[in-house]
């Protein structure tokens, strides 16, 4: 079977993920203070995951991986469910911005999450 076959068997999730949501504190200019990692809270710790490295444009499970997307997350749905895209993500001490979230079958059953690998701070 292909890698982006959407009925391809789906692999072990031997990853775990900490999302984070920015808690909204703001620099004297009143921008977000983005890149201070004290300003970042977890939300969800110890998220199992599948995580496959993609190229932007590329299809992956029978889907169109946004530009930008360096990493395509699987996980299950109850674990995820508070993921937006304005959160971030840590996986094996790197950092990643979130792109994108999607219920891939609309069943609640398993999430998608598209990353973007951020440069070391």
């Amino acid at each position: 079977m292909a890698l982006n076959d959407p009925y391809r068997p789906r692999r072990t999730r031997r990853h775990r993920t900490t999302v984070s949501q920015h808690d909204g504190t703001v620099d004297i200019h009143g921008e977000p203070t983005l890149s201070d990692p004290t300003d970042w809270r977890a939300v969800i710790t110890d998220w199992p995951i599948e995580m496959l490295a993609v190229s932007g444009g590329e299809s992956l499970r029978g889907r169109q991986v946004s530009d930008g997307t360096t990493h395509v997350l699987f996980g299950g749905y109850s674990g995820g469910r508070a993921i937006t895209p304005e959160m971030q993500c840590v996986i094996n001490g790197e950092l990643y911005e979130i792109v994108s979230v999607l219920d891939v079958e609309g069943d609640r059953q398993e999430l998608r999450v598209e990353v973007k690998k951020e440069p070391n701070r």
